[in-house]
């Protein structure tokens, strides 16, 4: 008897399921990196409300149950996505600011100030969506969207402690605050602005964060005049 290519058991047909069944099995941790790349592109390309948890399962090659196993549904997808990208500015920030920490304050905050910005130029899309805080105005996605912004500014507190030992709590915290918002309304009115360069915006975020270092711990500000 004669196997036609569609029959059961034939090579081709086996060939044929071999090809539609097999998928690529990662280390879990992999898998977990891939989907947040997929879902981060996305985001960043459609939009939040644009973005399902199919097209980002498609877009990864699995199917739905395996995102929802790993990372959860949408605004939990979201979340360990900003979580990731704040941690990547962080640990930027923190070795910018460390590289200089012999330098005077002007220095440090210069260095700062140029990871943070150099980062909107590089993916503008990326920082509207990721670092905005646009994305949700309201309930418990927009709570924990603040919660991870609060954590970088405690970040912050901790290395501005570092460089102002004389400042007390209430200061620090204070500085970080005023530094993390001058930083994203200066990014989002840059975003409107994209004819001005990036090294006019950091001298503009560094004059006006200048201004609150010496008013914490004016001994410590140094001695140049911010430009």
């Amino acid at each position: 008897m004669m196997i036609s290519p569609g029959t059961p058991g034939s090579p081709a047909s086996e060939a044929r399921a071999g090809r539609v069944g097999k998928r690529v099995r990662m280390p879990r941790p992999e898998r977990q990196r891939q989907l947040l790349d997929v879902a981060e592109d996305l985001f960043t390309t459609r939009g939040f409300a644009g973005t399902s948890i199919e097209d980002i399962a498609r877009a990864a090659g699995v199917t739905r149950p395996v995102v929802y196993d790993l990372l959860g549904d949408k605004d939990a997808v979201l979340l360990a996505c900003v979580a990731r990208a704040r941690r990547d500015f962080e640990d930027r920030f923190t070795q910018a600011v460390t590289a200089v920490s012999d330098g005077e304050v002007e220095d440090i905050l210069r260095a700062g100030g140029e990871v943070f910005f150099t980062m909107l130029e590089a993916d503008q899309r990326r920082w509207a969506v990721l670092f905005s805080s646009t994305t949700a105005t309201s309930g418990f996605l927009a709570e924990q969207l603040t919660d991870l912004r609060v954590a970088t500014v405690r970040k912050i507190a901790e290395l501005a402690h570092e460089f102002l030992p004389d400042a007390n709590e209430e200061q620090v915290h204070a500085l970080a605050h005023t530094i993390s918002g001058v930083g994203e309304q200066l990014g989002r009115w840059w975003l409107r602005e994209p004819h001005i360069p990036r090294e006019r915006i950091v001298d503009y975020y560094l004059q006006f964060i200048a201004a609150g270092v010496t008013t914490v711990a004016p001994e410590q500000s140094g001695a140049r005049s911010t430009p």
